[in-house]
C-alpha cells in the first residue's frame, strides 16, 4: 500500500474518531435530574399573606452607608409588626437584635449534634420616587393590596421573602413541628448598602459562638420565562455563587484653559479614550460555568446547540461569540466592565482641569480584585489618567470583594431544592448559576459551605424588571408559593441526618452512568465545582466581535 493511501486512511480514521467523540459527548452532555416523588404542598391563603407583606412595606426601612443618616423608627416599627403578626414565633424562638436593627431568631433543634440551618432575608429596601409623576400605580410605600397583588417597594426584594419565612415558621409551630437541627432566621438591616452592619455582624455573632451552618438559603434567582435564549420552559435559577464586585474611579487631570485654544490632551478627551479602551478590550471569556449551567437545560436545546456546548474544544470560538452577543449570557462568561458615572466641566467655553468616571466591575470566578485592578491600570493608567478604588482607601472593603466559592451542589440540600422547584411550578427546569448581583449570602460563606440563593417566585419579565424599579409588586399566588416552599424547606432540610450524598445516592439523583457521576462542566472525570474554579490564564483570545465595525482598534494606552 502506497504512502498516500496510508495517509488518507489515517486521516479518515482521525476524522471518524473525532465524529464519534463529538456524538458521544453530545449524548452524555445533559445532566438528567430525577422527577421528584409526589410532594403535597400546604395550601396557603396568598391574599392574607399579601396583606401582611403590605403592612411590612409600610415601614420605610431605608438604610444608608452613613449610619447617622438612618431613621431608626421604621426598623423599630417593623420589629413590633413581626411581634404582633407572629406571636408563636416570639414565644417559642429566641429573638436577638444584632447590630443596630438586625434580627436573629433561634429555633432550637432536638439534636444538638447536627449542624444548624439558616433562612435569611433583609429588612431594608432601596428608595423610591414618591412624587405624583413617579409612574407608580399605587404609592411605593403604601403596601396597597389590589388587583391580585401587593404593591410597594420591597414586595419582591425582600420583605416578601422575610414575611414568607415567618409565616412558614409560624405555621409549623402551630402544627407542632419540631426540627432536628436548630433553625436560625437571620434578617439583616443593610443589604442594599453593603450588609456589613447586618449580615456581617450576625456572622460574627454566630462565629463567636462556634456555630457552623449546614445550609443557608437567601434571596436570589427566581422562576422566570425567556431568561435564557432558546429556552421556552420556566427556569428556576438557583444561585450557587456570586461574582465579585469592584467600583473604580478614573480621574483625568491636566492644566485648565480656554476652549478657544484647546491643548492636545484634555481631561474629557483622555477620559473618553480611557473608557473606550476598556470597552474595546474586554476581559477574556471563560465558558466553564456557562457550560455547566446549560447542561441542566440541554434537553430543551436543538441538537446543534447541544453539540456545540458539549464540545467546547471544537466549537469554543462559536460559543464565545454567541454568549457575547447576549448581555445576560455574556455576563455569565467573563468579568464585566460598565461605565456608570461621568463628571467633567461646568461651562461651555472653559476646559476643565479634571474629569472623572466611575466604572463598575463584576468579577467572574478565577479573577481577583488585585488582578483586575492591575489589568485596568496596565490598560489605561498614565501621566494623565489615574485609577483608584471608589469607596475605600484599601482595595478590599465593605464595597468590594472577590468572587465567592461555588456552593456544594453534590449535597442533599441542593437536590431537595431541585425537587421543590419542580413541585412548586410543574414543568420548571431548575438550574444552578452564578449571580451577577450581590446578596447577604456571600458573608455567610465564612461559616457555611452550602449557601444557596433562590426566591420561590414565578415572575414574568415585567415583574422582574420592577425590582428596584417602578411598580414593584408580588402576586397573591407568589405570596402563597413562598410560604409553601419555606414550609417544605424547613421540614425536609432541618431533618436531614447527613450533609453528604453517598456516591450511590448521587448516581440515583442524577440518573447518570458510572462514568458520569463525578462529571460536571462537561470535562470527563472532573468534580463538580464545589470549590473555587480554576484561576484563569490571561492568554489572549481571538475577538469574535468587531465592536467598532471597520474602525481601527484603539491604542491600549490612551496617553503617552
Amino acid at each position: 500500500m502506497d504512502p498516500l493511501t496510508l495517509v488518507l486512511i489515517l486521516l479518515g480514521l482521525i476524522l471518524l474518531a473525532g465524529i464519534v467523540i463529538v456524538l458521544v459527548r453530545t449524548m452524555q452532555y445533559p445532566i438528567e435530574t430525577r422527577e421528584p416523588e409526589a410532594i403535597e404542598l400546604v395550601k396557603i391563603d396568598g391574599e392574607e399573606v399579601a396583606k401582611h407583606i403590605g403592612l411590612a412595606i409600610q415601614m420605610k426601612t431605608i438604610n444608608n452607608v452613613d449610619p447617622e443618616k438612618v431613621d431608626p423608627i421604621p426598623f423599630q416599627g417593623l420589629h413590633n409588626l413581626i411581634s404582633t403578626l407572629y406571636p408563636e414565633v416570639e414565644e417559642y424562638l429566641t429573638r436577638e437584635v444584632v447590630g443596630d436593627h438586625s434580627l436573629l431568631y433561634t429555633w432550637e433543634g432536638s439534636d444538638p449534634t447536627l449542624e444548624p440551618i439558616a433562612l435569611t432575608a433583609h429588612m431594608d429596601v432601596v428608595p423610591a420616587n414618591e412624587g405624583p409623576d413617579s409612574g407608580w400605580t399605587y404609592p411605593p410605600f403604601s403596601g396597597t393590596v389590589a388587583d391580585g397583588y401587593v404593591w410597594g417597594r420591597g414586595a419582591i426584594d425582600c420583605k416578601g421573602v422575610m414575611i414568607g419565612i415567618l409565616e412558614a415558621v409560624n405555621y409549623l409551630l402551630k402544627v407542632g413541628f419540631q426540627p432536628k437541627r436548630t433553625v436560625y432566621l437571620a434578617f439583616g438591616e443593610d443589604e442594599e448598602v453593603s450588609g456589613a452592619r447586618g449580615a456581617g455582624q450576625i456572622v460574627r455573632t454566630l462565629k463567636d459562638r462556634k456555630v457552623r451552618l449546614s445550609f443557608l438559603l437567601d434571596e436570589g434567582g427566581s422562576i422566570t420565562r425567556e431568561v435564557i435564549p432558546g429556552i421556552e420552559a420556566p427556569v428556576g435559577m438557583i444561585g450557587v455563587g456570586e461574582k465579585g464586585h469592584l467600583s473604580l474611579v478614573l480621574r483625568a487631570q491636566t492644566t485648565p484653559g480656554h476652549a478657544s485654544a484647546p491643548a492636545q490632551v484634555t481631561p474629557i478627551g483622555a477620559l473618553s479614550l480611557a473608557i473606550a479602551t476598556l470597552e474595546n478590550n474586554p476581559f477574556p471569556q471563560d465558558l466553564e460555568m456557562a457550560e455547566f449551567m446549560m447542561s441542566f437545560l440541554a434537553n430543551e436545546l436543538p441538537f446543534t446547540q447541544k453539540m456545540m456546548l458539549a464540545n467546547p474544544w471544537l466549537f469554543g470560538g462559536i460559543l464565545k461569540s454567541r454568549f457575547a452577543a447576549a448581555p445576560i449570557l455574556n455576563a455569565f462568561t467573563r468579568t464585566t466592565i460598565a461605565p456608570t458615572i461621568i463628571k467633567g466641566g461646568h461651562t461651555e467655553n472653559v476646559l476643565p482641569a479634571l474629569a472623572e468616571a466611575t466604572i463598575n466591575l463584576r468579577l467572574l470566578q478565577g479573577d481577583t480584585l488585585t488582578d483586575v485592578l492591575k489589568q485596568i491600570n496596565d490598560l489605561i493608567a498614565d501621566d494623565v489618567v489615574e485609577v483608584f478604588p471608589a469607596h475605600d482607601d484599601s482595595l478590599y472593603g465593605d464595597h468590594s470583594w472577590d468572587p465567592t466559592e461555588i456552593s456544594d451542589v453534590n449535597s442533599p440540600q441542593f437536590h431537595i431544592l431541585l425537587d421543590l422547584i419542580k413541585t412548586l411550578v410543574p414543568g420548571a427546569l431548575p438550574v444552578p448559576f452564578i449571580m451577577n448581583g450581590a446578596t447577604d449570602a456571600r458573608l455567610y460563606m465564612e461559616i457555611c459551605d452550602r449557601v444557596f440563593r433562590f426566591s420561590p417566585f414565578l415572575l414574568e419579565s415585567e415583574e422582574n424588571e420592577s425590582v428596584h424599579g417602578i411598580n414593584e409588586r408580588l402576586s397573591f399566588e407568589n405570596a402563597a408559593r413562598i410560604v409553601s416552599f419555606m414550609i417544605e424547606v424547613i421540614e425536609k432540610i432541618a431533618n436531614i441526618d447527613s450533609d453528604e450524598l453517598e456516591e450511590e445516592e448521587l448516581e440515583e439523583e442524577l440518573e447518570l452512568d458510572d462514568e458520569l457521576v463525578s462529571k460536571a462542566i462537561r470535562e470527563l472525570e472532573s468534580p463538580l465545582p464545589t470549590r473555587p474554579m480554576k484561576q484563569l490564564e490571561r492568554e489572549p483570545i481571538e475577538e469574535e466581535t468587531d465592536f467598532f465595525d471597520d474602525d481601527e482598534p484603539l491604542e491600549v494606552k490612551p496617553m503617552k
